[in-house]
């Protein structure tokens, strides 16, 4: 992204501007020292300019082509030819043996070695020295996305309404995704897939809020990449519709508040199909966070507001979170209380709608590392292995071992990454879709 003036794309006319002193002050947020005064210093900015740097305003994804075109079926172009964009048919191609300092097991312990796949399993692992400088690291996976969202990139007009204002009754998403075809739509998300392939992502969870038709699509779109689409049906459901049989037909199941008999029995059936029944609470206020964990989700997103009583709450019935740190600033402005949370119970990182940012986990963790007190290890596995437990996936993914699935992400190491001192700090804080040589999905 070139050309940022006062009146263009997200840093608009109608933001808060950093002046000089805001600007150098802004650089040493990124400082480990400056870890206590984070938010009260993104607070002060009113989150709208450094909103506007961290939540998807950067070049650093700039060179990853997933701009060329694209057709429903997952087929792109790229102008970097170190990025693989491949649709799950070429996938047969890549090498049965794969070796570097990898990422190993759900603790992410560092090592070198190789990875021998079979029948699209993780079928050896050797650790040993090796000549490699790759680093190899699980997929990501991400448990909140609305990537139908990716019709309704209107980051500036969007960064001007209230959260209420861009989604309640119908609100400005609505109205932009409501104005799209169909295939306008399928488009958007195949190339939001593609992105997310190209920057490591190898599973995401996906909030479907047109019923049915959306899930249709979402398949169709899916059956084009090997990137895995975990569907769930969002909002409410007919009355007259058969709530099982419908649920049935997507991966789990979600709704707002308030909540009422049928999202009580759509919780009885997530548990009957093992699918997943995943909820949003506390993201404006907490007004609906008690009516929300009453319902024992397998997880819920956002908890900004999250009150004392809660983490005992969370911690006690095993309900997991997902933290949207980006777009809780840039739509919010606030952060959600990361390290309280992940004190109680486990927490996974997500990217939430493509309307505002893009679906990237790098970002995602860059960001979150560096505005909370977290280790980088930490943020790995909120990342990864944490987001394939709430999504009742992570005896398949989330972590390399010997059994599992073969979705790897293979870090080139000749540019950004070059002479990192530790590895893990690396993908974290550094990484961006240029370092990353291919995803490795089977």
């Amino acid at each position: 992204m070139s050309g940022h003036d006062d009146h263009d794309g997200c840093c608009g006319s109608r933001s808060k501007r950093l002046t000089p002193a805001m600007r150098e002050r802004f650089e040493r947020v990124y400082a480990p020292e400056e870890l206590g005064g984070r938010r009260r210093f993104l607070q002060a900015l009113g989150g709208a300019a450094a909103a506007g740097i961290l939540a998807g305003c950067s070049s650093s994804d700039a060179s990853t082509s997933t701009a060329g075109p694209a057709s429903p079926s997952g087929s792109t172009t790229t102008t970097d030819e170190s990025v693989t964009t491949a649709t799950a048919d070429s996938d047969a191609a890549d090498a049965t043996v794969v070796e570097g300092t990898l990422v190993l097991g759900e603790e992410m312990d560092v090592t070198e070695g190789r990875i021998r796949i079979e029948d699209g399993q993780i079928e050896s692992i050797t650790e040993e020295g090796v000549d490699s400088d790759r680093l190899i690291a699980p997929a990501f996976v991400n448990p909140h996305t609305h990537i139908t969202d990716a019709t309704a990139k209107d980051g500036e007009r969007a960064r001007n309404f209230s959260w209420f204002e861009l989604f309640i009754d119908p609100g400005l998403k609505s109205e932009i995704n409501d104005a799209a075809t169909r295939e306008q739509k399928r488009t958007a998300m195949a190339q939001t897939m593609q992105f997310m392939r190209a920057s490591g992502t190898g599973t995401f969870v996906d909030f479907k809020e047109e019923g049915i038709p959306g899930i249709e699509d979402l398949n169709m779109v899916d059956e084009g990449t090997a990137v895995d689409a975990v569907g769930l049906l969002t909002g409410a459901i007919d009355e007259d519709a058969d709530l099982e049989a419908e649920i049935e037909k997507a991966d789990g199941y979600n709704t707002y508040a308030p909540y009422g008999e049928q999202a009580e029995r759509a919780r009885e059936i997530c548990d009957d199909l093992d699918k997943v029944f995943a909820l949003h609470s506390g993201e404006p206020d907490a007004d609906d966070i008690d009516a929300s964990l009453a319902l024992n989700p397998d997880y819920t997103s956002h908890m900004v507001h999250a009150r004392e009583q809660d983490y005992e709450t969370l911690s006690n019935d095993d309900i997991g979170v997902v933290a949207l740190p980006r777009s809780n600033l840039v739509i919010l402005d606030e952060l959600p209380p990361l390290e309280r949370l992940h004190e109680a119970t486990t927490v996974a990182l997500g990217t939430d709608n493509v309307m505002l940012n893009a679906a990237s986990m790098l970002r995602e963790m860059e960001f979150t590392s560096k505005l909370f007190d977290v280790t980088p290890t930490e943020v790995l596995k909120m990342a990864t292995i944490n987001g394939a437990r709430l999504s009742k996936r992570a005896d398949r993914i989330g972590s390399i071992e010997e059994g599992k699935r073969a979705r790897l992400t293979v870090f080139d190491t000749s540019m950004e990454l070059k002479n990192v001192v530790d590895p893990i700090a690396g993908i974290v804080r550094r990484a961006t879709a240029r370092d990353v040589e291919r995803t490795i999905l089977r």
